[in-house]
């Protein structure tokens, strides 16, 4: 095998494991389609020492996906804590979810999933001593609301 075959053999795979990385990141994975996204700063359910945002989309799977972050925004001693409440169609069912974070300027994030069958869900900033629940705002905000 001559020189130029060579070259030209490598070349080939190369671009053929080329192809093949951009095919498995291109891969269609789970589409979201963003439905909101929200922050608890000046809506009257946040609390001095803390700061929770996020935002809400729908998955092609017909599920609710919850991005939140929280931030401890005091060295006060007390940690943060983001309480999230989601409520479904039949009136009964409800989920609570929390986050928490410690130490002035940590943040923690998580995603949390939920049925399609989600009426709304709200969320409200806490305080915490000790990993406990301190203070919370005691006002609710609905982050969405899927039957309004």
């Amino acid at each position: 095998m001559n020189t130029r075959t060579r070259m030209r053999r490598r070349a080939q795979s190369a671009i053929a494991g080329l192809g093949a990385m951009v095919a498995v990141f291109l891969m269609p994975g789970q589409a979201h389609a963003a439905l909101v996204s929200w922050d608890l700063e000046g809506t009257g359910s946040g609390v001095v020492g803390a700061h929770a945002w996020g935002s809400l989309s729908l998955g092609s799977d017909g599920r609710y996906y919850l991005t939140a972050n929280i931030k401890d925004t005091a060295a006060d001693g007390h940690g943060a804590r983001l309480e999230v409440m989601a409520y479904y169609n039949d009136g009964w069912d409800s989920r609570y979810e929390n986050l928490n974070a410690t130490g002035n300027q940590a943040t923690n994030s998580y995603t949390w999933n939920f049925a399609s069958d989600m009426d709304y869900v709200d969320a409200r900033e806490c305080l915490t001593e000790q990993g406990e629940e301190y203070r919370c705002a005691s006002k609710w905000y609905v982050i969405y609301r899927a039957h309004p």
